[in-house]
């Protein structure tokens, strides 16, 4: 009788663990968010601090899940690692016309000019744009202009591509 008892208990538990799976659904801005490659020019030229290296932005969405602003981070552009600093602020996005940008947007990270502010011109994000460097595989593309506060007059034009997740694609 107690083997008839231990076999429905675990058919009783074994149907109370079974759940309806949850579909998972994307966010707000899901469509110019994500990890992104970019280089940088000054005037439309390389620059002798920048050079043609890759530095990567992150864009993503913000806590409330907001359709009209995201989270731009520029922090391997403009912070110092060594330091523990971070630029990020929430910015201004258009998600049908994938596009971007902020007028003095303030810094949320920690950094050495704690009024230290942004603004994010010409932002936008172009689909299925962009070839990945070795992988040749197809992605999309970025580009948008910034000026920070602590250069002011400086208009950094940045480009680049979204992380393809091919290793030999990372910078």
């Amino acid at each position: 009788m107690k083997k008839y008892i231990y076999i429905l208990s675990l058919f009783i538990i074994g149907l109370s663990a079974c759940k309806k799976e949850e579909e998972v659904g994307g966010t707000a801005v899901q469509e110019v968010s994500g990890e992104w490659w970019v280089q940088l020019k000054v005037g439309g030229q390389f620059t002798a601090s920048y050079g043609e290296d890759y530095y990567k932005v992150i864009t993503y969405n913000t806590s409330d899940n907001s359709a009209t602003q995201m989270w731009l981070d520029v922090s391997s552009i403009w912070a110092n690692s060594n330091n523990n600093e971070m630029v990020f602020a929430k910015v201004n996005v258009n998600v049908p016309d994938l596009s971007f940008s902020a007028d003095k947007a303030k810094n949320a990270g920690a950094y050495y000019d704690p009024t230290m502010t942004f603004n994010v011109t010409k932002g936008k994000v172009t689909k299925n744009t962009y070839v990945g460097p070795a992988s040749k595989a197809v992605s999309d593309g970025i580009s948008f202009e910034i000026e920070f506060s602590d250069d002011p007059g400086t208009i950094y034009q940045l480009s680049g591509y979204h992380r393809t997740k091919f290793p030999e694609d990372d910078h």
